[in-house]
């Protein structure tokens, strides 16, 4: 009864190892669950870190291809940059070609206007001193007119006429070439007279000009008048009274005449 009741030695160290196995299986299994859980953290940490990394990398990536693109682009625009400083450059050279044409044409032209100028000063009676036409003449007497008829006015004297363009004995001028020409004529009359007159060119009247002391009959009266007219060569001009008593001379009453152009 006492050995039921009681083990023996043998099974109390049979039980004292069935207990130290036990805790040592225990022991055992609760390491190898940690040793998982870190194995199992360890892993997940690495995964974050390589997704980081990727992330990383591709926003390397990113910032590589957009530099890439950026030295194209800059490339590109410097091409454009030199293509366009050497069209300058060909425009630069065509334009100095053509600056330099144009300095040896001017110099060509100086040099054969100085030549015309000493062959002009080498030759009197030029071509330039042919085309003057001009002349001035004046009454020397006073002219006594009948108030009813009409009567063409000459000025029997000149202080200027080329080539003889006006005719002393008619009083006509007789244009040489065809242009532009300007007349302008003078009337002195005393006391009381009067003298209308009026310029004709080929009997045409082309102007009108009025001169008379009879409203004050005192003192002497000048009256003149211009008018520009276009002739034709051969177109006679004269001056002929309208009403008129009489004209002072002694170079107070004129006729003139010019070619502008």
């Amino acid at each position: 009864v006492f050995c039921k009741m009681y083990p023996s030695s043998h099974q109390l160290i049979i039980l004292w190892t069935m207990i130290h196995a036990a805790a040592a299986v225990s022991n055992l299994t609760s390491d190898q669950d940690f040793d998982s859980s870190s194995r199992t953290v360890e892993q997940s940490s690495d995964t974050v870190d390589l997704r980081s990394f990727q992330q990383q990398l591709n926003q390397e990536s990113l910032i590589r291809m957009s530099l890439v693109n950026q030295l194209y682009t800059l490339s590109s625009d410097m091409l454009t940059v030199k293509q366009r400083m050497m069209a300058i450059a060909v425009e630069g050279r065509q334009f100095e070609d053509k600056l330099e044409a144009m300095e040896k044409k001017i110099i060509a032209l100086e040099n054969e206007n100085r030549r015309m100028r000493l062959l002009n000063v080498a030759t009197p009676g030029s071509q330039d001193n042919e085309s003057v036409v001009a002349f001035s003449a004046y009454m020397s007497q006073k002219h006594d007119l009948s108030k009813l008829t009409t009567e063409n006015v000459v000025y029997d004297k000149t202080w200027l006429n080329t080539d003889g363009v006006y005719n002393t004995i008619t009083g006509f001028f007789t244009a040489p070439s065809s242009g532009l020409y300007v007349f302008s004529w003078t009337n002195l009359v005393a006391e009381m007279p009067m003298f209308d007159s009026e310029i004709l060119v080929n009997g045409e009247r082309k102007d009108l000009a009025k001169c008379s002391t009879e409203l004050d009959r005192q003192g002497y009266e000048s009256c003149s008048n211009t008018v520009p007219v276009v002739l034709k060569k051969g177109d006679l001009v004269n001056i002929r009274k309208v009403d008129a008593i009489l004209l002072q001379g002694n170079q107070w009453s004129s006729f003139k005449g010019w070619k502008v152009r």
